[in-house]
Formats: C-alpha cells, structure tokens, sequence
C-alpha cells in the first residue's frame, strides 16, 4: 500500500511551532498527536504521510481555537 506524502509550507509550520508548549516527544504527542520523527521532517522540509499531516492540522485548529 503506497501513502500519499506531502509537505508543510514554512510559515505553516513556524505558526505551529508557536503554539507548542513545549517539543518533546511528550509535548508533540500531547498537543498535536505526531511523532517527534514525523515533527522533524516537517522541521527540515520533508514529506509526511498525508494522514499526519491533517491529524496535525486538526489538533492545531483546536488548540488555537481557529
């Protein structure tokens, strides 16, 4: 089975990171539901699968309240 990747847009990301408590493993989990390895592609650029990608998205949404 194949997984569509897909990438973040840096200014996506940076306003992610700014509502981040704290990126830890523990942090990631806890606020957005991802990984740390999956935070770190994001971070540098990197494709994730399509599925994480809107899991973090959706978790973002409701902790901005946007």
């Amino acid at each position: 089975m194949r997984f569509e990747m897909v990438t973040i847009a840096r200014d996506e990301f940076e306003a992610m990171r700014a509502s981040l408590p704290c990126a830890t493993r523990e942090g990631l989990f806890e606020t957005y539901r991802i990984s740390q390895n999956s935070w770190y592609k994001l971070r540098d650029g990197q494709p994730v699968k399509r599925a994480t990608l809107d899991r973090l998205r959706e978790r973002y949404r409701e902790v901005t309240g946007a």
